[in-house]
């Protein structure tokens, strides 16, 4: 009989997720060390299983958040994670026990960040989308596929002198400045420094950091996880002043040609919102644009999270961040961005 119950063994989680053929980096068990230790979200790793072998697996994480209720996650501060399941019967047993656990704990909803579509009888919202790039077996392709003023654009940015350094966990002192500054510029809150040093940590064979630097200071900063035939850009900015010198579009081609000469076959350039400033950058690249299928269990009278950036609540909060003093916004973002998975 298939029963879907908590996973103490981490060595058969990562065995199934390894099979998985639709698993994505953030269902491995190691996530689970670095959303724990960081923010202190308890997770509930469910297992499927029958006669001992796992058939299916879901990571959830317990967010308690004043501004948005009591949720489960999969999984938070990430786009993917949700259930991956060899048969129906268990995904089936996997999203009951789930839908067990939100009532037994009295949260609000369960969030699946499937990515790709999947059956499961739950509301669902495709509002954001990933970009994704097809990478081709030589740099030289995916410059001539560039329009012609991308490729001056890039041809700018080295004229500068902008000078390109890779690493690892010492240089998110580098990163952090920077994608602190760029976050209190764009109004939001701040991730700590701790949570980018225990994805480090927790990952150190698949994630790099890029950094610009323009003389002695680091002007622009990537991000990067690998995950099988994926180099993912899960965070990255550049300080306003060098991008005149086009720092960012700089970063963007340093990275996708070490990518390329890494073997990786997809850039997936993170989710975003359509028509947005963010969207409308990253389409330059030729990118495939792929809707994010999320999925939602609901507690009666609960309706889907929606954060309207056109109220005019939300519109005075951005505009007051923006005007904070960047250590006093570092200091209250760690605060706030824990209950905005």
């Amino acid at each position: 009989m298939m029963v879907a119950e908590i996973c103490t063994d981490q060595n058969a989680w990562d065995d199934y997720v390894n099979r998985a053929a639709g698993a994505s980096n953030y269902h491995r068990w190691t996530w689970r060390q670095a959303i724990e230790g960081t923010y202190g979200h308890k997770p509930y790793y469910l297992a499927a299983v029958e006669d001992g072998i796992v058939h299916g697996v879901l990571p959830l994480f317990h967010i308690k958040s004043r501004l948005f209720g009591a949720s489960l996650v999969s999984v938070p501060f990430f786009s993917y994670g949700g259930f991956l399941a060899t048969t129906t019967a268990a995904r089936d047993a996997l999203l009951d026990r789930a839908v067990d656990f939100a009532r037994e704990l009295k949260v609000q909803r369960i969030e699946l960040r499937q990515g790709a579509p999947a059956e499961s009888g739950w509301q669902e919202s495709s509002s954001k989308v990933t970009m994704e790039i097809p990478l081709p077996d030589t740099s030289e392709q995916l410059w001539k596929r560039l329009s012609t003023g991308m490729r001056n654009k890039i041809r700018n940015g080295m004229k500068h002198g902008l000078r390109a350094e890779w690493g690892g966990l010492e240089d998110i002192d580098q990163f952090y400045p920077v994608f602190a500054a760029n976050m209190r510029n764009l109004g939001t809150p701040v991730y700590p420094k701790a949570w980018f040093q225990n994805v480090w940590r927790s990952s150190p064979d698949s994630v790099r950091i890029l950094t610009l630097w323009d003389g002695t200071a680091a002007v622009a900063s990537a991000f990067l996880v690998g995950f099988r035939s994926t180099m993912e850009l899960p965070w990255s900015a550049s300080l306003p002043e060098s991008r005149k010198k086009y720092s960012q579009v700089l970063l963007y081609w340093t990275f996708l040609e070490w990518a390329i000469q890494q073997r990786f076959k997809r850039m997936d350039l993170g989710r975003c919102t359509p028509g947005g400033g963010t969207y409308e950058f990253k389409r330059h690249w030729l990118c495939e644009e792929r809707p994010l299928h999320w999925q939602y269990w609901l507690s009666s009278g609960v309706s889907l999270p929606r954060l309207n950036p056109d109220s005019s609540r939300f519109r005075f909060a951005v505009r007051m961040w923006r005007h904070l003093p960047l250590p006093v916004a570092n200091g209250l973002g760690p605060l706030i961005v824990r209950s905005i998975p």
